[in-house]
């Protein structure tokens, strides 16, 4: 007996093929259920058994995997974003297509880093986008956990500038550092979640939390400080911090004072004396350079040595000889060919 169309469904070789949800019901998952009640034991499955599950058309499993990691991705989703709205939009596109690919694909998933890879991959696609003019990225509230007012300002805006700091990281640094901050994922999940290496991993860490602690160095220096260090480093006498190269990225004007050490360094360069090698090949391109017999004649006279040295030389060998007069050079030789 032939299977037949399911006018909401359709049929996909005779087992109906569910169609992936739409955004609007992801909202409503979030809030009050998708079909009626739900059993609370799918609460305690774990993620394949969901997916198993979702597969195979209980739409309350996706509804459950829906609120286990939308906080979490959520909070990831912003801090690559830097903004709230931006990233519950770009949330909704992730669950989307991990529904659709869920229902499209019968291969076992490691659920937690592939949503990882689908919500990262969906921010850099968004960060590609034209930014809109006049919209604010730094919507993320600071609690105020009962201090004053001072403090509470304060805290704010040193909340703001990690998160502009964090911002300012390698995009690779950034996503490392969040998943294993913001998430608590291993390792092993950044490492999938990444398509890399558990040491590349590692790496990636290392030099993001480096970088967040030079930036906070970088604002403690004055720019006489900066600048003292960076003729230093002009000088060869030591090689500018990375507190000192993150202060020159943000302050123009030691980014301009810089430049002009860079410049002048290379104006004195073209002013250093030429040694006697390179004098001398000057001297023979120039001699060169002349026509016909007055520059052959130029060049040799060039490249031959001072009368008084070539005397000289003649003596040495004439006393090196045994002999007492002394002879030219070239005398000697024609006396030779005659002979």
């Amino acid at each position: 007996m032939e299977a037949q169309q399911d006018p909401c469904y359709g049929v996909s070789g005779g087992k109906r093929a569910r169609p992936p949800m739409e955004a609007s019901t992801l909202t409503h998952a979030s809030r009050g259920g998708l079909l009626g009640r739900r059993s609370p034991l799918l609460k305690l499955q774990g993620d394949e058994r969901l997916v198993g599950l979702i597969r195979d058309g209980n739409d309350h499993a996706f509804e459950v995997l829906f609120e286990r990691y939308h906080s979490r991705l959520l909070a990831f989703c912003r801090h690559m974003l830097r903004s709230t709205e931006d990233a519950e939009d770009v949330l909704q596109e992730v669950f989307v297509k991990a529904h659709a690919a869920m229902l499209g694909d019968a291969r076992r998933i490691n659920v937690r880093p592939w949503l990882y890879r689908i919500a990262r991959n969906r921010c850099l696609n968004h960060l590609r986008r034209p930014v809109p003019e006049g919209q604010d990225s730094m919507d993320v509230l600071v609690g105020e956990g009962g201090v004053t007012t001072a403090e509470r300002v304060q805290k704010r805006e040193d909340f703001r500038q990690l998160v502009a700091d964090v911002g300012d990281l390698p995009e690779t640094q950034r996503t490392a550092l969040l998943l294993r901050e913001i998430d608590a994922l291993s390792y092993e999940e950044i490492a999938e979640t990444m398509d890399t290496t558990v040491p590349a991993v590692k790496s990636l860490l290392v030099r993001a939390r480096m970088s967040l602690a030079e930036a906070t160095q970088s604002r403690q220096l004055t720019c006489g400080e900066v600048r003292l260090e960076l003729a230093e480093a002009a000088e060869g006498l030591r090689k500018a911090s990375g507190p000192v190269r993150h202060h020159v990225k943000g302050c123009e004007p030691c980014h301009t004072y810089r430049s002009e050490l860079r410049s002048n360094s290379k104006a004195l360069a073209g002013l250093a004396p030429l040694g006697p090698l390179a004098l001398l090949h000057k001297l023979i391109i120039g001699k060169l350079g002349g026509s016909g017999a007055a520059a052959g004649g130029s060049a040799s006279a060039a490249l031959s040595p001072p009368v008084g040295v070539t005397s000289a030389t003649t003596s040495s060998r004439n006393v090196a000889d045994g002999t007492k007069n002394s002879v030219p050079v070239t005398g000697r030789l024609k006396s030779s060919s005659r002979s």
